[in-house]
């Protein structure tokens, strides 16, 4: 099966989008992460419309992380696990001090 990011440089006639772009949508993406869990904050009687919104967000999101690894020929999954691994080090202060 072809990549996502070979599917839609195809869609886009060859067009590649650089990766600062796709970098600012992600950004974006995330910043709308955080105005939904927010408005989850101070109205919780939206929650249920709010939550759905935050949900479509995060699959954006996870859309332009996957156009970032495939652009930059790393693996999502490995990527994913790598920073599991290093957060779980973070959290149980196993981290090496830099």
């Amino acid at each position: 099966m072809m990549g996502f990011f070979e599917a839609l440089t195809k869609h886009k006639g060859g067009h590649r989008e650089p990766l600062n772009e796709t970098t600012a949508v992600l950004a974006y993406e995330v910043g709308r992460m955080l105005e939904h869990s927010m408005y989850l904050k101070w109205y919780p009687e939206e929650s249920s419309a709010r939550l759905g919104f935050y949900k479509s967000e995060l699959m954006d999101a996870i859309a332009q992380l996957v156009l970032i690894c495939e652009s930059l020929d790393v693996d999502f999954e490995e990527m994913r696990d790598l920073g599991i691994e290093k957060a779980l080090e973070r959290f149980t202060g196993k981290e090496e001090k830099r």
